[in-house]
């Protein structure tokens, strides 16, 4: 018998079959509004329709298709959202539903928590060899709130229970929230990256910068000047330039820590061995907070993740922290501690506990993102329609 949770109706997990969780349709009319505004804006800009060639009746070609591609493409992402994505609980696994179709059984889920993420709530699954995975949905957050997710989390955590063996799980209660915990025990290698409220408006503004550098190095010149051999190539390069410092941005720097040592991934990177550490500790930096490694020859080594700033965050911060703390004190030696003192400056008073992202911070990052990302998708399509028909 085989049957779908609609709306956050949740099954018990003694129910033989399935259970499927999607977007319901209050998650999803939000994105439909704004997707469909977008469309609207993109359809009525006179701009995109003032490159009509004289003699030739009607809308010019390229506009003709934007005008029928741009709703396709917005109504398969609106459909892959809001209906494919989700998770499906079976009695052997638990099926994730992401752009990338994930398989995990029962017996492999070492924790099933829920976390803070972008203003909400999400569940996420712990593997027992370290791997994180973050369910779409059931999820919880501004715009698309569900009413019912702590019952979907709830049942999710049951299924686990219930198919994994109760006996088989550990009390995890009672202890501070540790990012990366594989239910109880250190996994063997755990790797640190920037957050994606903090990576995610930087690589866009680099896109951003790219896709203009690209269509300046093709365009015309003043007087009808055609694009030289050496600005295509100068166009280009800077783009490629620009592209692989996003993609070093959100995917190169971080941290790694295994058993032996703790590895810097930077424009230098790094690797500290445990036993030469004396401690980690957070200090203040540019309006926000970075962690130091405090080395046995009095060395400060600023770690790239996790930080916050003034406006960028992590909400995962305290977390991430006492996780670094975690794996120091499991795999360094007795008696290499060091004194608050060391670790703190004295002219710096103790910082509190990061409460997290302000509303105005949020405002401005989803702002910033939204404008960016609309300003690339139209520097793309329009620079590549016009390239391919206006030469």
């Amino acid at each position: 018998m085989n049957k779908e949770a609609r709306d956050g109706k949740a099954e018990s997990s003694g129910t033989i079959g399935r259970v499927r969780y999607r977007a319901s349709w209050q998650q999803s009319l939000p994105l439909a509004v704004i997707l469909g505004a977008v469309v609207l804006t993109q359809l009525s800009n006179p701009l995109l329709w003032a490159h009509q060639r004289p003699g030739l009746p009607g809308l010019p070609f390229d506009a003709r298709v934007v005008s029928v591609v741009l709703p396709l493409l917005v109504a398969l992402e609106l459909w892959v959202l809001s209906r494919y994505v989700g998770v499906t609980l079976t009695p052997e696994a638990v099926v994730v539903h992401n752009l990338r179709r994930r398989t995990i059984p029962w017996t492999r889920v070492a924790e099933v928590a829920v976390e803070p993420f972008a203003g909400g709530r999400r569940v996420v699954l712990y593997e027992t060899d370290g791997h994180r995975t973050p369910l779409r949905m059931p999820s919880s957050g501004f715009l698309s709130r569900d009413r019912r997710f702590d019952e979907k989390a709830a049942t999710i955590r049951s299924w686990w229970l219930a198919n994994r063996g109760a006996a088989r799980v550990e009390d995890t209660t009672g202890g501070p929230e540790v990012w990366g915990d594989t239910h109880g025990r250190l996994p063997e290698r755990l790797g640190m990256r920037p957050a994606p409220s903090r990576s995610v408006p930087t690589v866009l503004l680099l896109c951003w910068l790219a896709a203009n550098a690209l269509m300046a190095g093709f365009a015309e010149g003043p007087g009808s000047a055609h694009p030289t051999l050496l600005s295509r190539v100068l166009g280009a390069l800077v783009a490629i330039a620009l592209l692989l410092g996003a993609g070093f941005l959100s995917l190169g720097r971080g941290v790694v820590l295994t058993a032996d040592h703790l590895v810097v991934r930077g424009l230098r990177p790094r690797t500290v061995p445990w036993d030469e550490i004396q401690g980690i500790t957070v200090e203040r930096h540019r309006g926000g907070r970075r962690p130091v490694v405090l080395e046995a020859d009095n060395r400060r080594t600023p770690l790239p993740v996790p930080r916050v700033g003034r406006v960028l965050w992590d909400s995962e911060f305290e977390a991430k922290i006492r996780t670094l703390g975690d794996w120091w004190r499991t795999h360094a030696e007795t008696g290499t501690t060091a004194t608050d003192a060391a670790l703190q400056p004295s002219d710096q008073p103790p910082l509190l506990p990061y409460g997290g992202p302000r509303l105005w911070q949020k405002g401005v990052v989803a702002l910033a993102c939204a404008v960016l990302g609309y300003e690339i998708f139209l520097s793309v399509v329009v620079g590549a329609l016009f390239l391919a028909v206006g030469q």
